[in-house]
């Protein structure tokens, strides 16, 4: 610090404009750079994906909206049947798969079975 400097209080140079504007330009460039560069590689990956037939996304489409009206319009009476089904199953004889030979019997009758054949081990 200058003696001059001390006495005024404060800096009396000015700011050097002239290196000032050329940082100003060196980033400016390398900015232009950066997305030109930034730009080629995206527009360069969208002609190869082209080229393959990719699709432009991975995430599957939404399913389409189901008709109107969406809501249920009985909450009580479609347990009610859910219910009624659900019973039906655990009371009947019915084939789960034929093709692999398994059947459904009612549940009483299986717990039956369990009683007769003994406890499992």
């Amino acid at each position: 610090m200058t003696q001059e400097t001390k006495t005024r209080g404060h800096e009396s140079r000015d700011v050097d404009v002239s290196r000032l504007a050329r940082a100003v330009l060196v980033l400016l460039a390398v900015w232009a750079v950066i997305h030109v560069g930034v730009w080629w590689f995206y527009q360069d990956l969208r002609t190869r994906d082209e080229r393959r037939d990719v699709s432009p996304s991975l995430v599957e489409a939404a399913p389409p909206v189901p008709p109107e009206p969406r809501l249920q319009v009985d909450p009580k009476a479609d347990l009610q049947e859910y219910l009624r089904n659900q019973q039906q199953l655990l009371s009947s004889y019915g084939w789960v798969s034929r093709a692999e030979g398994k059947v459904r019997i009612p549940i009483n009758r299986a717990m039956e079975l369990i009683v007769e054949r003994g406890k499992p081990r």
